[in-house]
């Protein structure tokens, strides 16, 4: 990607001393500063800026974030944006990070001499540092010129506890930029920042260090308290390619001892000057639209529009919607919108085709020359994700294995996906997740779908539910599936299986299980869970109560108690007469014996009819190491003999498939 060489204009007065005008001199506490290093091929990175947001929510005016994109994954690939700045690679490599995404609070090392953490330690982190007495205060303005581009910056310190404050400190201006549209691998998991468009919405990222890599100097002169210093900076129209809103600018300050320690930061209070004949006009809306229940076949957007400015009159502007990132549908407003007043917008309805589905609603002055909206963030909201069910059912059988999506996909053709734990549920595989074993059931195949109870918290609940089936014709029907599950420690994390028949008015749960008795493997607290080939588990459900019933949904219901993962595969509803899809495997039994085995052990297979039979031997990374296709066998008992001498000693796993249904057995190599 072609990068843009500029030129910062930049005038730098020397500090001087006069009467404080924006700066408390009462003694404060210091403010957190958070660095996070990040990048768009980052898969767990929106679960970090997630975590970010959340604390700044918990601390305002007390926490500030700069979100810098350095290192592998933030390179682009071709097509993609740049958004690495020069200066990212120096400040992640005093941190001493290990993985992504890692952050800094306050360069400070809380522990041993590494500063860098992850993010499970943000908030503990914050709270300590702004619990802390600072012997500096600091404060800024900023004036944007939104003709001439010039930022005019204003930093005020004061010097509460002179006994305490060294010599020299740095003083650092970091210049931000909100709401940039961008790839982000795993941003599903972050839904709040995903765009209707499937883009996802940065913030806070780090555009330029206004006083270079490491700050300037701030000299203390003995029995001075009072500090202040300006910048004028010109913002370019774009770096690396990437246009600089004025907008959305954010500015932060911060102090450090020499390159490291941040002492207390802040965030600059923006002004805007509009050109000659232009006036800043507030607007911002309010979703009002009524989300229609899960069956029903359409929906009325509506909107409300609010004039926030106090002296300006909004006499032309704009509201409009999208359904699904679809075209805009638009209402050019002319009558008059006085300063603090507010109006209400509805549009026609319309029909809804789509499981799962967002209005996105929007106010602005496009077209209008003589009115600027400041600031933006508040020009669009959204109905949030709302579900529907199609009329139509999706047929008498259905098979699910997730082999035909990417990694961290979290939507699935013929479902619906909702709760509040649904950004944390998506399909995984070995090569983004980074396990040598395959991620499919019993490493049978490459990928599975995962409840990342690991990311959601306690009580929250995830949805995968499947449209409609038809059960009216046939009789036998059953869902199978394999599942494998670690708790982090005893959690009591959840799956429920659930059959509704009145378009999810009312579910009966007909398997449930959770916690140890959800458990396929020992309980994980030091990452995530993934499972090994021999830590897999398969359920059969009989849904015989449920033949002869037009329209059946089935869900899997997961509710989290923040402990481990759980991962699913091979969904498959099945009926009498259908044995491509499965075939209920109590009719058939396999032995393996003796178990430890050496050099070889007996496969005993007892047919109830005639079938194809292979078997497969997969080690602990999930690779076949023999396989053998036994043709068709006779009703009846069967034996063979496999000989394994060649095999090293371990664990393996032996999938034996009777006419596409699988059973799985674990062998012990002595």
């Amino acid at each position: 990607m072609k990068k843009i060489t500029f030129i910062l204009a930049m005038a730098f007065a020397s500090i001087t001393l006069f009467a404080q005008t924006i700066v408390s001199t009462t003694p404060e506490n210091k403010n957190a500063v958070l660095e996070e290093f990040t990048g768009i091929h980052c898969t767990y990175c929106p679960d970090g800026h997630k975590v970010s947001n959340q604390i700044a929510a918990a601390n305002v005016g007390d926490f500030f974030a700069i979100n810098i994109h350095q290192g592998s994954y933030a390179t682009p690939q071709a097509g993609e944006p740049d958004f690495r700045t020069p200066w990212g690679d120096a400040i992640a490599g005093q941190t001493g990070l290990t993985g992504y995404p890692s952050g800094t609070i306050n360069r400070h090392a809380f522990s041993g001499s590494t500063t860098a953490q992850g993010r499970g330690d943000w908030a503990a982190s914050t709270t300590t540092t702004i619990g802390q007495a600072s012997y500096v205060n600091i404060a800024a303005t900023a004036s944007v010129n939104l003709q001439t581009r010039v930022v005019d910056i204003l930093v005020e310190m004061y010097i509460t506890d002179a006994t305490t404050a060294p010599a020299n400190l740095k003083l650092n201006v970091a210049l931000l930029q909100n709401n940039l549209e961008g790839p982000q691998t795993g941003g599903s998991t972050n839904p709040d920042q995903m765009l209707p468009n499937g883009n996802y919405n940065h913030m806070h990222m780090l555009r330029d260090l206004i006083t270079g890599q490491w700050g300037e100097d701030i000299a203390i002169t003995t029995g001075t308290a009072f500090y202040s210093k300006t910048y004028s900076y010109t913002a370019p129209a774009d770096i690396n390619s990437i246009p600089v809103e004025l907008s959305d600018l954010e500015i932060v300050v911060f102090l450090t001892e020499t390159q490291q320690e941040i002492v207390t930061g802040n965030e600059a209070v923006l002004t805007f000057v509009t050109p000659p004949g232009v006036d800043i006009c507030d607007l911002s809306v309010e979703n009002m639209t009524t989300v229609p229940g899960i069956c029903d076949a359409t929906i009325t957007p509506s909107v409300k529009v609010k004039n926030n400015s106090t002296t300006i009159t909004a006499d032309t502007f704009n509201v409009k919607y999208s359904l699904n990132g679809g075209a805009d549908v638009v209402q050019t407003i002319t009558a008059a919108l006085a300063p603090g007043a507010e109006a209400t917008f509805t549009f026609p309805a319309e029909n809804i085709t789509a499981s799962n589905n967002e209005i996105v609603l929007n106010v602005n002055f496009d077209g209008v020359a003589t009115k600027i909206d400041i600031p933006s963030s508040n020009n669009t909201t959204s109905t949030g994700i709302f579900n529907h069910m199609p009329s139509a059912t999706i047929g008498t059988v259905y098979n699910e294995d997730f082999e035909s999506y990417a990694a961290f996909e979290g939507e699935i053709n013929n479902a619906i996906m909702s709760g509040e734990g649904s950004g944390s549920a998506f399909t995984v595989n070995k090569t983004e997740v980074g396990t040598t074993q395959e991620l499919g059931a019993f490493g049978a195949s490459a990928t599975s779908y995962i409840y990342n109870y690991y990311g959601i918290q306690p009580n929250k609940t995830v949805s995968m539910m499947f449209h409609k089936m038809d059960f009216s014709s046939n009789t036998g029907y059953g869902l199978k599936f394999n599942y494998a599950y670690a708790q982090y420690s005893t959690e009591n994390d959840k799956l429920d299986i659930r059959v509704s028949t009145d378009c999810g008015a009312t579910f009966t749960t007909v398997w449930t299980k959770q916690g140890a008795d959800l458990a396929t493997a020992p309980p994980k607290g030091d990452g995530n869970f993934f499972p090994a080939i021999d830590q897999w588990a398969s359920a059969d459900i009989d849904l015989s109560a449920y033949n002869n019933t037009a329209d059946v949904i089935i869900e899997f219901l997961g509710t989290s108690a923040y402990g481990n993962n759980l991962y699913f595969d091979d969904i498959r509803v099945y009926n009498s007469t259908d044995v491509s899809i499965a075939t209920p495997e109590n009719n058939n039994t396999v032995s393996v014996y003796p178990n430890p085995a050496v050099d070889q052990f007996n496969l005993d297979i007892e047919l109830a009819e005639k079938a194809n039979v292979t078997y497969s031997v997969l080690n602990n990374l999930g690779q076949e190491v023999i396989n053998a296709d036994l043709g068709t066998l006779n009703a009846g008992s069967q034996n063979q003999k496999v000989n394994i001498s060649e095999l090293a000693q371990g664990i393996y796993v032996i999938q034996i498939n009777i006419n596409n249904s699988i059973i799985t057995k674990k062998l012990t190599v002595n």
